[in-house]
């Protein structure tokens, strides 16, 4: 069951239509420069979002990227569930780290 008092420390954003994201496979570096995108299909009320993208972009369960959602600063993020549409699209679950 969710806690509702919890729900308040995730960050919560509201998509535009037709939002999409921006992803920066380097988390070192201190720039965002983001090497692929992807459709922004939803946001999770437990701080993250669902994005839909080409398997070619070669993102990984467990792992940490950069992401710019919509007009929201760049953050990190892990990837934590994925689910393969068919031979070229794939949709991801991704949690904000901070």
């Amino acid at each position: 069951m969710i806690d509702h008092n919890d729900k308040r420390k995730y960050i919560r954003f509201e998509p535009d239509s037709g939002d999409f994201v921006q992803i920066d496979k380097n988390v070192q570096s201190t720039e965002f420069n983001f090497q692929d995108v992807a459709l922004l299909v939803e946001e999770s009320p437990m701080g993250g979002f669902g994005i839909v993208c080409l398997q070619s972009v070669g993102l990984t369960k467990g792992s940490v990227y950069r992401f710019k959602v919509g007009k929201l600063a760049p953050l990190k993020a892990e990837v934590v569930w994925e689910r393969i549409l068919d031979d070229k699209v794939v949709r991801y679950g991704v949690r904000f780290l901070e």
